[in-house]
């Protein structure tokens, strides 16, 4: 028997040449296919390491910003009044993913100082 591996983004696809019962006849091949989960495991373990960090820092108020890893690519989204919080929000997401890309898509909402 000899293998055959051939797989793209989390599927992989194994194929088996079993040789012929009769000597012309072709070679059987059998496939199957395997979901390769790694990747998932990978992203949502960043995503609580995110979470976890901005959620632990008492300097940083960030109850409104969600935070998703997809392959690998970390995506901050929601709203923050401050502009100190979205800089340190960024950063820290950064320093947490490493070589990771990270996606901001935080909307900075500034508080009105005009309420009398």
């Amino acid at each position: 028997m000899r293998p055959l591996l051939a797989g793209t983004l989390g599927v992989a696809a194994i194929g088996i040449w079993l040789p012929a019962a009769a000597a012309d006849a072709p070679p059987l091949r059998e496939l199957r296919e395997i979901v390769v989960t790694a990747d998932r495991q990978a992203d949502s373990a960043m995503t609580a390491k995110v979470t976890a960090a901005l959620r632990q820092d008492p300097y940083i108020f960030s109850d409104h910003v969600t935070v998703r890893t997809e392959n690998g690519i970390v995506r901050l989204e929601g709203r923050v009044s401050d502009l100190v919080d979205l800089f340190q929000i960024l950063k820290l997401a950064r320093r947490i993913a490493g070589r990771g890309r990270i996606v901001d898509a935080i909307e900075y909402v500034p508080v009105d100082d005009d309420s009398d």
